[in-house]
């Protein structure tokens, strides 16, 4: 697990379209937004060819759990 002192606080952005679809997968499947949108990153710089050093694994079954204030 990387501790909190190691990530990077980021604010981005979004279309209010994109936030709903990532409310609604939420509600639906339970996984946090925080969650998708790390996701979601990964696979694009996967796909743009970024070689990246991978995720330790978690102990936990849930994805980690992040408040995120999309207002």
């Amino acid at each position: 697990m990387i501790s909190d002192e190691k990530r990077k606080l980021a604010v981005y952005r979004l279309e209010p379209e994109l936030i709903e679809g990532l409310k609604a997968v939420k509600k639906r499947d339970g996984l946090p937004i925080t969650w998708q949108v790390k996701q979601a990153i990964r696979a694009w710089l996967e796909l743009k060819g970024v070689v990246m050093q991978a995720a330790p694994e978690r102990a936990s079954v849930r994805p980690e759990t992040l408040t995120v204030n999309l207002l």
